[in-house]
């Protein structure tokens, strides 16, 4: 618990400490006059295109889960945004997904499932924006020539590359848990191989692979072109091709588990990149913020289901015994 509190007051530091330079380093005046300058109807549209991204997600997670189990997206609907909700407001004490994984346990009894579907959803989502900056650094790579992200693209990509070989080749993987073999921690190893063997079912449906990542590519790009139309209502006149290679990396600095949800790393990244492609550090900066204030505004959903769903005690087990019935 005090590791825990402790953790959570380090990141804190870190993004108050982050922004608190950014925010020193522009013109206060000129961030205010860009925040109020939005189009209203730019919000409303992005947060509409968000709730339908994270639509599109959760009709992953169903087609995921329909190898092994038949829930109603209605359900799981449900399950998607609470744990969107503890993403961005409680990031360091539970993430989002072990609190996705802990709603859909309580409704199937099926840890194994849960757990490599909520895999499944995260790697194709992870794997579709691999694909798309890949494509994006053919065009964008003359703008950050020289700057040292060239090197963390390769680092990023090859570290997802070679990842993904120990989890789908199985030579690999068994070199890895021969390795892991030495490790004897409350049976881990036993646990990796009965969810390896559950993901791997996976290899077969060849169909179910194909879908799940159409509807990645869709909500990737879906959050790309939200945050150009956002970027547009701030006044940026920066092209859409540059928000196709910024996002995705953004995205992958904001993952990094030194700050509060990404929060003041993002920004940076934000300030650093965009302003190469014309945007000033207001703009950059404002975009940033408000595309989270967005997110957390809509994740608030969440928060309701949370509460009418009973909260965690008593959250799904009515629909456990529906389920049985």
């Amino acid at each position: 618990m005090i590791k825990n509190i402790l953790s959570t007051v380090i990141k804190v530091g870190v993004s108050l400490a982050i922004l608190y330079f950014l925010f020193r380093n522009i013109d206060l005046g000129a961030f205010w006059k860009t925040f109020i300058s939005v189009n209203p109807l730019s919000v409303v549209l992005v947060a509409a295109l968000f709730i339908f991204t994270q639509s599109i997600s959760t009709y992953r997670w169903s087609v995921i889960l329909k190898k092994d189990l038949d829930i109603p997206y209605r359900k799981l609907l449900s399950i998607y945004f609470i744990g969107m909700y503890f993403n961005n407001f409680l990031p360091t004490m539970v993430g989002g997904d072990l609190v996705k994984g802990y709603y859909l346990y309580k409704y199937t009894k099926k840890g194994d499932v849960s757990l490599a579907s909520i895999f499944m959803d995260r790697y194709s989502g992870f794997f579709a924006l691999m694909v798309i900056t890949s494509f994006a650094l053919l065009t964008g790579y003359p703008l950050i020539k020289g700057t040292g992200l060239p090197g963390f693209f390769v680092l990023l990509i090859g570290g997802f590359l070679a990842v993904s070989l120990v989890i789908w080749i199985g030579p690999l993987h068994s070199w890895v848990m021969l390795i892991l073999a030495r490790v004897r921690f409350y049976g881990i190893n036993q646990k990796i191989e009965t969810f390896y063997k559950v993901l791997m079912g996976y290899k077969s449906h060849r169909d179910i692979l194909l879908k799940i990542f159409i509807c990645s590519v869709i909500v990737q790009c879906g959050v790309i072109i939200g945050y150009w139309f956002l970027g547009r209502g701030l006044g940026m006149n920066v092209d859409l091709s540059y928000f196709f290679l910024f996002i995705p990396l953004t995205t992958a600095v904001g993952m990094l588990p030194i700050s509060l949800s990404g929060l003041g790393i993002r920004e940076g990244a934000f300030v650093f990149l965009f302003t190469r492609a014309g945007a000033t550090q207001e703009q950059a900066l404002t975009l940033s913020l408000m595309w989270f204030a967005i997110m957390a505004l809509v994740s608030v959903i969440g928060g309701v289901e949370y509460v009418r769903l009973g909260g965690k005690k008593s959250a799904m087990e009515g629909q456990t015994a529906d389920n049985r019935g």
